[in-house]
C-alpha cells in the first residue's frame, strides 16, 4: 500500500547528492586555482611597481638594477617557485626625466590541483614603470 504516492522516489535525495557533490568539488577546487592565479598576478604587479619605484631613486643603472632585485625579493620572499627575476626593459637611457621599466617574473606554486591536469607552476609576469626624477643628480 502507498503513503501520499511517493514510494517510487524513495532513495532519489541520495542518489542526486552522489552524483552532484562531486561535481561541486571540482567546481570549488577551480575556483580555488583560479584564485590562486588571481592572487599571484596581483603579488607580482606589486612587485614589479615596487622594483620599478625603488630604481627610479637609484642614481646609476646598476644600483638601480641592484635595488630592484632587493625589493623585488622582498616583495615575493615565499611566493615563487623559484627566486623571481627583475629586469630592466627600458629603452631609454637611465637620465633624468626619463621612464624605468622593469619586468618581474616568477614562477608561482600551484601545488595541490594537480588532481585536474592544472600544471604544478605558472610563470607570471609584470611590467612597471617610474618616472626618473627630473631635479635629481646624476652620479
Amino acid at each position: 500500500m502507498r503513503r501520499n504516492g511517493r514510494c517510487g522516489q524513495r532513495g532519489s535525495m541520495a542518489a542526486e547528492l552522489t552524483i552532484i557533490t562531486p561535481l561541486l568539488l571540482v567546481f570549488l577546487m577551480l575556483l580555488a586555482g583560479l584564485g590562486r592565479l588571481i592572487d599571484a598576478q596581483g603579488q607580482v604587479y606589486g612587485a614589479a611597481r615596487d622594483a620599478a619605484r625603488a630604481a627610479s631613486l637609484q642614481r646609476s643603472g646598476p644600483t638601480a638594477d641592484d635595488a630592484a632585485q632587493r625589493a623585488v625579493d622582498a616583495d615575493l620572499a615565499g611566493r615563487c617557485v623559484t627566486r623571481p627575476r627583475a629586469v630592466r626593459v627600458s629603452a631609454d637611457p637611465f637620465a633624468p626625466g626619463n621612464l624605468v621599466t622593469y619586468e618581474v617574473t616568477c614562477q608561482a606554486s600551484l601545488k595541490g590541483l594537480g588532481v585536474f591536469a592544472i600544471p604544478a607552476t605558472k610563470r607570471v609576469s609584470a611590467r612597471a614603470s617610474a618616472p626618473l626624477d627630473v631635479f635629481r643628480r646624476a652620479g
